[in-house]
């Protein structure tokens, strides 16, 4: 039960070039549906609404020349996420070698250049390989974080603490990315902690390939997954729980996954299902478990996955036969498309790391297709190799993906988004990146989607009451607002009209712990508004004001 604080948070904003301040009142025409989801509906006077959606009739309490008018000039709400890979230091750290302090300096610069890019959400590693980049008291301390498995940092800190801690400060989600089952990248026990899961329960601990792998269907592996989630949801502030697409390791030829003893004993306990049909509903079942129990504990939280983006091709229920490829279904025994159908995710990232152009492997074509398998409309957002530009690939390409991406018709249907990989492109500014994006990609800010699946009954929140002074202060007020409370007040949004486009001016993010608070900035003449948002993205009304 979150403690509800009674407190008084004040926003004072600091007017330039006030000598007239007009409050306009709510905007009646917020919640209008505009034909181009996502974007910003409010009233303005029309000789200033450049938008080609605009419809009258909608302000009947502003002047005569006002309309309701549309953004077209940026999504709005849109996911904009990177990942952060942890497992063998490909983004972060860069040496396990490295001070608390030097580690400490390249995520927050890592952080920065994200924040530049115009990304506003990460999905950072946590769990790569049954350890923790994080302060846990089930799993061992990462060796790359420390060089060695077990052996807790010098002096002690908590990076995932860190992460959190600084995204939130930028507006940028924090979303825990674990890997179910992978126990080592090396195929022994050598190096491995006395609680690592691998020592735990040797019985299910596998040599595959060059990995070290669990046994997915055996009851302790799926209680440890379980578990850790829970530990993570329960302790940490986070947006969201991520998996990755590692369920059962990807295949190797003549080389069986050694689990004949863990299914013998489900055939010997009346078990009808196939070697391959029992593989998949051991991962069903997880991701079930997953899903339930994380919003059983906090359910604003995201559950999320990002599967390999091909499926069955040319097969029943799957991929049409112009595409061709791996299928994870037969190959890594899991059913993403099942997950969508039964509503058991809600953000699915599949891994679309190929070009628009190629017909085997056509991006548009695979979004299209997993966009098709979404009847809950919960939200897809296409992982993206950004990497590849390292290999050839122009940055016009990863442009003009986002911009399938958002296509009204892809967006109706829960495209809502995109996932680089990875985010040491950013950090190295390849091939000049992260202005690329800034100004071309991710020109203006976006606010994360709305869940609103997630809602229930929860209501809408409310805005402070605000209070215009003669010497350029506009007071914000309100009280009883709970920490982290569902269907409170999470974040104070300011909306800037320019040259009849709305677009995100600031975000203040309430703080996890709640004081008297006094923020202040400087307001340019011009259009503005401010809204209350909850933890779902849901939106209180919007007061407008006219600064002259």
């Amino acid at each position: 039960m979150e403690t509800m604080l009674s407190l008084k948070f004040v926003l004072a904003v600091i007017i330039a070039f006030h000598c007239c301040v007009q409050a306009l009142g709510v905007d009646p025409c917020f919640e209008v549906e505009d034909g181009n989801l996502g974007s910003i509906g409010s009233c303005i006077p029309r000789s200033v609404c450049n938008s080609n959606v605009s419809r009258s009739g909608l302000c009947p309490s502003f002047p005569d020349d006002y309309t309701c008018c549309f953004s077209d000039a940026f999504p709005g709400r849109e996911s904009r996420g990177a990942w952060i890979a942890t497992v063998t230091n490909i983004d972060w750290p860069k040496s396990p070698a490295d001070s608390v302090a030097v580690q400490q300096e390249a995520l927050e610069r890592l952080i920065d250049t994200l924040s530049d890019a115009g990304i506003n959400a990460v999905y950072f590693q946590v769990r790569p390989a049954g350890d923790a980049l994080y302060k846990s008291n089930i799993e061992p301390w990462s060796r790359y974080l420390t060089g060695k498995q077990g052996q807790a940092p010098n002096p002690l800190w908590d990076p995932f603490q860190y992460v959190i801690d600084y995204c939130h400060a930028k507006n940028i989600e924090v979303h825990a990315w674990i890997n179910p089952y992978r126990a080592s990248m090396a195929a022994s026990t050598e190096g491995l902690a006395s609680n690592h899961m691998a020592l735990l329960y040797p019985q299910y601990a596998y040599p595959f390939s060059t990995y070290l792998w669990m046994d997915p269907g055996a009851e302790v592996v799926q209680n440890r997954t379980f578990d850790v989630v829970m530990d993570l949801t329960e302790r940490y502030d986070i947006d969201g729980i991520h998996m990755d697409d590692y369920f059962y390791p990807y295949p190797v030829t003549g080389v069986p996954f050694p689990d004949n003893a863990t299914y013998a004993d489900y055939v010997r306990n009346n078990g009808g299902l196939s070697l391959e049909d029992w593989r998949r509903d051991n991962v069903n079942k997880l991701v079930k478990r997953l899903y339930d129990g994380v919003h059983e504990v906090k359910r604003w939280v995201r559950f999320s996955i990002s599967p390999f983006g091909i499926y069955k091709p040319c097969a029943e229920g799957g991929m049409p036969c112009s595409i061709n490829g791996f299928d994870q279904f037969s190959g890594l025994y899991c059913d993403p498309k099942l997950w969508l159908q039964e509503g058991w995710v809600d953000i699915l990232q599949p891994q679309l790391y190929w070009k628009i152009d190629p017909p085997a492997q056509s991006y548009p074509v695979l979004l299209n297709w997993w966009l098709e398998q979404n009847p809950h409309n919960r939200h897809i957002y296409a992982g993206n190799y950004l990497s590849r530009i390292m290999d050839g690939w122009p940055l016009s390409e990863l442009t003009n993906q986002v911009t399938i991406s958002r296509e009204t018709r892809h967006r109706m249907r829960g495209s809502w988004g995109n996932v680089q990989f990875s985010a040491k492109i950013f950090t190295n500014n390849e091939q000049g990146s992260v202005n690329f994006f800034k100004n071309t990609v991710y020109q203006y800010q976006a606010l994360p989607p709305q869940y609103p699946w997630l809602v229930g009954t929860e209501k809408k929140p409310h805005l402070p009451s605000i209070s215009l002074t003669n010497d350029g202060f506009v007071y914000l007020q309100m009280n009883q607002v709970a920490r982290q409370g569902e269907g409170k007040v999470h974040k104070i949004i300011t909306y800037r009209n320019n040259e009849g486009s709305w677009t995100v001016h600031k975000v203040i993010r309430l703080p996890h712990v709640l004081d008297d608070l006094h923020m202040e900035f400087r307001l340019e003449p011009g259009y503005y508004a401010f809204v209350a948002e909850d933890r779902y993205g849901q939106e209180s009304e919007k007061q407008f004001m006219r600064i002259v």
